[in-house]
């Protein structure tokens, strides 16, 4: 798996806090807007600047709708993508089967399935599949038909571009234990990198009041790498947790 944020809010822009300023601008425009105002937050410290953002991450969210990030995720599951395209509010530029020769695909093998000692039987059905692929294809089906018999865990790649908005709420739902673990890892490499570019959304993407530090190691340590989504008692008091904390719908 390999994410690059490859586009964002402010890219090439002279000034570093070209997205911040826009949106403290934006979020000002509920009260008064214009040349004047933009000049005013265009004069503002980074110090000041942040203490804007710490209010706006804190209240009505349609401003942080202007910051945009564009991610490319490379080497994952078909599997975790039907799940990330399920976020409405993005856009999606995907790899097309279609059309792409998949006859030397490459899959995720799950670690329940290592652990299980279930790997070369793994390699084997995924063998199988590969062979009927080539089959086909020799017999004049085309790409397009072919990639019915392709695996769900199959490789693939797809660009991304979402608001903060939207980013925000992504990180709160699958940066989580009840999330598969391969959108787990995704979202958090997503993170860092939208972090690193622009430090001050940290309060938007961790927010204090969602923050379970203690709990949230205690849980890691009982479940593993793996979602409990097969354990219906302990999915349904994350659940509940998750209701409290008001970042799964």
């Amino acid at each position: 798996m390999k994410v690059t944020l490859i586009d964002y809010t402010g890219a090439g822009s002279l000034d570093e806090h070209y997205a911040a300023r826009l949106l403290v601008y934006t979020k000002n425009t509920r009260l008064e807007q214009g040349e004047e105002t933009r000049a005013k937050v265009q004069a503002m410290s980074y110090d000041k600047l942040r203490e804007e953002l710490d209010y706006i991450s804190k209240t009505i969210r349609s401003s942080w709708e202007f910051v945009d990030y564009t991610f490319e995720i490379k080497d994952v599951t078909r599997a975790f993508t039907h799940q990330l395209v399920r976020t409405r509010t993005a856009s999606y530029a995907q790899q097309a089967q279609r059309v792409v020769d998949m006859s030397s695909f490459e899959t995720l093998v799950p670690q329940t399935v290592k652990d299980a000692g279930l790997e070369e039987y793994w390699k084997g059905h995924m063998n199988s599949v590969a062979h009927a692929y080539k089959m086909l294809q020799e017999r004049g089906i085309p790409n397009q038909d072919c990639r019915g018999v392709l695996p769900t865990n199959v490789y693939t790649n797809i660009i991304t571009k979402m608001n903060l908005r939207t980013f925000a709420d992504l990180v709160g739902k699958r940066e989580n234990l009840r999330a598969q673990g391969e959108y787990a890892d995704v979202v958090r490499a997503m993170k860092v990198l939208v972090i690193d570019k622009h430090p001050w959304t940290k309060p938007f993407l961790n927010p204090e009041r969602t923050q379970t530090p203690h709990l949230d190691d205690l849980l890691a340590a009982s479940l593993g790498a793996s979602s409990p989504i097969d354990k219906p008692t302990l999915n349904a008091a994350l659940k509940e947790l998750d209701a409290l904390k008001g970042t799964w719908g």
